[in-house]
């Protein structure tokens, strides 16, 4: 049978949820559980055998599916507050409800979280950790150093130090070729998430599909098909049209609104067209390096998030400029504030909307519209 799109799509889904108590029906999974944050170097539990799930991404498909409300009510009544990050919030409720759109995943035997990405997680973690009495890994990522040596020293140590305690959790021996192996899969898959991506600025390019489809970079890049699959959408994003020079070329700059039916604000936006996304280049990880822990560190010490503001400030105005955007759509998410990724130190209009990526009832519409429309006229008036 010819490989699709969609028949990856389904198998990579399908492998994903399939302990999902919605579909398990009280079977457990045979392989020890992982809850992991986004930013996990997976690869080491991949080769180990172990399942792993994230807690975020599944809450943005709560979200998605029109339930977040509900389950951010719910664990507001269990001392979470709503200021706090809606990602928790929102799966904390699925968790106390023990329902949602695919059921509820595998109860985890270890939580890992990493401060690369935010300093919020390990609280979060933390909190899941006393529901379920399992230990808590947390991996502190250094960031950029003047002594990067020192720097990977310190985070070979702890990946040594995860790869030893999954040993003994999973009963199974790292086979390093076997990681190596593993590690080329998402390095392929990134190679091919770039080149999807690269279509955008010039390309009939629909963004809610790539908010969409980016999923599987997050929870499936270590997987054969991923770099396929990515292969296969390039392709046919060579074949669109191109864009309509007539609208005016905008940067998304912040999470997709998961809520959302289209992922951004596509009933304001009719004059615009998005040329880029911040949030689509997140996992474009950079596996370099001549051994497999050497790939691990530059990847994930060297996230997009977890960079200076200087150096997040040059790689913005390099991807913006590429992109050929007038202006540029900035979010200030409530449960994002320290990750805030703003233009203001790139010379570019700006509108920058008050909102959350989980909680529609953090947007003021009028408000957007009012921020939007005096963005037009801004660029429309230069």
């Amino acid at each position: 049978m010819a490989q699709t799109i969609v028949r990856i799509q389904t198998r990579l889904m399908k492998g994903y949820y399939k302990n999902f108590s919605k579909y398990s029906k009280g079977r457990l999974p045979e392989q020890k559980v992982a809850w992991v944050t986004a930013f996990t170097p997976v690869e080491i539990l991949e080769a180990l055998g172990i399942l792993y799930y994230y807690p975020e991404s599944y809450a943005a498909v709560i979200a998605a599916s029109e339930k977040e409300q509900a389950y951010i009510s719910i664990s507001e009544e269990q001392n979470l507050s709503r200021d706090c990050c809606s990602y928790s919030c929102c799966f904390n409720g699925c968790l106390d409800l023990e329902e949602g759109p695919r059921g509820v995943p595998p109860r985890p035997d270890v939580l890992i979280a990493t401060n690369n990405q935010c300093n919020t997680l390990p609280g979060w973690w933390n909190l899941l950790s006393q529901k379920y009495h399992i230990p808590l890994i947390v991996i502190d990522y250094p960031g950029e150093t003047d002594d990067r040596e020192s720097a990977f020293e310190y985070v070979l140590n702890q990946h040594k130090s995860l790869i030893s305690k999954m040993e003994d959790l999973s009963g199974n021996k790292l086979d390093e070729t076997v990681l190596e192996k593993i590690i080329e899969n998402s390095r392929k898959s990134v190679a091919a998430w770039e080149n999807v991506i690269s279509y955008l600025p010039q390309k009939d390019i629909n963004i809610t599909a790539l908010f969409d489809d980016m999923n599987f970079l997050i929870t499936a890049r270590c997987k054969e098909d991923t770099s396929e699959m990515y292969r296969m959408m390039a392709e046919a994003m060579n074949e669109k049209a191109d864009k309509d020079k007539s609208r005016i070329p905008i940067y998304w700059l912040g999470y997709p609104l998961w809520y959302h039916a289209d992922r951004y604000l596509s009933e304001l936006l009719n004059d615009f067209s998005i040329v880029g996304a911040n949030y689509v280049t997140w996992w474009n990880l950079n596996y370099e390096g001549k051994d497999s822990f050497e790939s691990l560190f530059s990847a994930y010490n060297y996230t997009f998030l977890n960079l200076s503001q200087e150096s997040r400030d040059l790689r913005l105005a390099k991807i913006i400029k590429a992109s050929g955007a007038k202006a540029a759509i900035v979010l200030h998410n409530k449960s994002c504030k320290c990750d805030f990724v703003s233009a203001r130190n790139i010379d570019l209009p700006q509108a920058e909307l008050e909102i959350d990526m989980i909680d529609r009832h953090y947007l003021n519409m009028e408000r957007a519209k009012k921020q939007i429309d005096l963005l037009k006229e801004t660029v429309c008036t230069a």
